[in-house]
């Protein structure tokens, strides 16, 4: 059978004169990682003699050079970018106080000259819009398609390392933010990846540190471990980073509540040490009440809790749900070795079977408390918290013995307001609610007698 030949030739292959099959993405250009265009109108001129490699060497010198070629040059107008800076300086920069303000404005302003910074500016948008903005339910679908078209033109805009290359830091940050955006769109391979991607060019920058950017480094580096802790919990993904021997270095150009929210995580995720990890995801026959005790008593530090009060809401947020997320594991751990109780005293300790009921009524006083949008500009990660406690909560009412009628009525109000805080995030439908939903039937068949219960469903 004849080949049907391609009624028009890309523009990479036109000029390489060779055969192209008309297709978006054709073959030749995929097979040597070129850009595939087609002008829309083509231009009659003289014809001129060309070698074949020029259109490859030209592409050779772009990724050595960092310049953009002109026909990529299609970015959005500079004013697109430049109005999620608020937004980033709000919700981001305090989660992720390492590329400032003035620096993410350079790189949007020099997008056209620069691969690098295009990439970044994408990359940038994407995060941006993933934490910073709460939508209707109606309109999730379009932000994570936003996100998505933002993340690719990220991604079509990296430049490759070479042998000569001299990463910086918002290159690292450009493959954490990457990870973030992943995440949040369920790509969990793609984001561990990235993740995986920032680690390395921590390594690479700390051969050049010096005291000026030592600081941010440190900051970079307890970012990525935490992300690292949080993927090691919830998605049981390995972790190769190990903790500083220290907080970073006081950086007097951070904000001091940017500064203080940002040490108090740390201090969350330095208690998931390679310990409580091996116990989570492995064998836990080694769990002691000793063990469980200790830990008991640093996750609810006082000091902690007072310090944190008095920090701005929307770190507030983020630090309380985490501690609560990280008492519920700490409980599971304790229930897999049978180290728990039937107690149900006021006083009792995480050691009780009833824990997580009296945590879900701690939880749920705080979440009344404090704006439903400051709980949404944190994305899928606290929603992933908020789901692991729900869930924990269910299977405490389910598995118990049924209590007298005003203690299980409170027990159902406060099931009742997690379902309705959680489902209520459009996030949230990818995270598995039928799960839930299941076991909220199961509630309704156990408690007939209570009405309550029937707003469950």
């Amino acid at each position: 059978m004849t080949q049907q030949r391609a009624s028009r030739a890309c523009d990479p292959c036109k000029r390489r004169k060779i055969r192209c099959n008309g297709q978006k993405k054709c073959q030749q250009c995929t097979h040597i990682g070129l850009r595939c265009t087609y002008a829309p109108h083509p231009v009659q001129r003289a014809r001129k003699e060309r070698r074949r490699g020029s259109v490859i060497a030209e592409c050779r010198t772009w990724s050595s050079s960092g310049s953009v070629p002109s026909s990529i040059q299609s970015h959005p107008n500079p004013a697109f970018f430049l109005d999620f800076l608020p937004s980033y300086i709000e919700y981001v920069y305090p989660l992720s106080p390492v590329v400032t303000e003035a620096e993410a404005r350079d790189m949007i302003l020099h997008m056209n000259d620069c691969r690098d910074a295009a990439s970044f500016a994408y990359i940038f948008a994407a995060v941006t819009l993933n934490l910073g903005r709460s939508d209707p339910l109606q309109q999730e679908s379009t932000k994570r398609d936003q996100i998505s078209i933002l993340l690719t033109r990220s991604l079509e805009h990296r430049r490759p390392f070479h042998l000569d290359s001299k990463p910086g830091i918002t290159d690292l940050m450009t493959s954490l933010f990457t990870q973030m955006c992943s995440i949040g769109l369920r790509r969990l391979d793609l984001g561990f990846l990235y993740l995986r991607e920032a680690i390395s060019l921590l390594y690479m920058l700390q051969a050049d540190l010096d005291d000026e950017s030592a600081p941010r480094w440190q900051r970079a580096y307890w970012e990525c471990f935490m992300h690292e802790r949080f993927t090691a919990l919830t998605y049981q993904r390995p972790t190769c980073l190990t903790p500083l021997s220290r907080l970073p270095v006081h950086d007097p150009s951070l904000p001091e509540h940017v500064e203080d929210g940002f040490n108090h995580n740390i201090m969350n995720f330095c208690l998931v040490d390679q310990e409580f990890l091996h116990f989570l995801m492995g064998d836990r026959s080694g769990v002691t009440v000793d063990w469980i005790e200790k830990k008991q008593q640093q996750l609810e530090d006082t000091d902690w809790h007072r310090e944190v009060s008095r920090l701005p809401e929307i770190l507030q947020a983020d630090l309380i749900i985490t501690r609560h997320w990280l008492r519920t594991l700490t409980w599971q751990i304790a229930l897999s070795n049978t180290l728990l109780s039937s107690a149900s005293s006021p006083g009792s300790s995480l050691l009780s079977l009833s824990f997580p009921l009296r945590l879900s009524n701690q939880l749920r006083q705080f979440l009344r408390a404090i704006p439903r949008d400051i709980v949404a500009i944190h994305g899928s990660g606290i929603l992933e918290k908020l789901f692991e406690i729900a869930n924990t909560i269910t299977d405490v009412v389910l598995h118990l013995h049924c209590a007298p009628g005003n203690e299980t009525i409170q027990r159902i109000h406060d099931i009742l307001f997690l379902k309705n805080f959680v489902f209520s995030f459009a996030g949230f439908q990818a995270l598995r609610p039928a799960v839930l939903t299941q076991k909220f039937e199961q509630i309704r068949l156990k408690y007939p007698e209570i009405k309550e219960i029937e707003l469950l469903l």
